[in-house]
């Protein structure tokens, strides 16, 4: 199966805007559905990597939360 692929804003943060990059595919070892949504935040010369990755109706249920631990990040 062939994944998906996708981009956007996850907003302002203290550093600046940060890029959400998402992904759904199947798991390799488990043959279930599976999710990763990661965000990049530029800050100060140094660039700063989030990730969240697991089961797809998981890590679904829990986009919000991590949009808003990201956002809430102090540098």
């Amino acid at each position: 199966t062939a994944a998906a692929f996708s981009t956007s804003d996850a907003g302002e943060t203290s550093a600046g805007t940060a890029s959400v990059v998402e992904m759904n595919g199947t798991d390799a070892r488990s043959g279930q559905p599976s999710q990763l949504v990661a965000a990049i935040v530029p800050q100060d010369g140094q660039t700063w990597f989030y990730k969240l990755m697991g089961d797809g109706k998981v890590v679904a249920s829990q986009k919000d939360a991590f949009t808003r631990f990201v956002k809430s990040v102090k540098y």
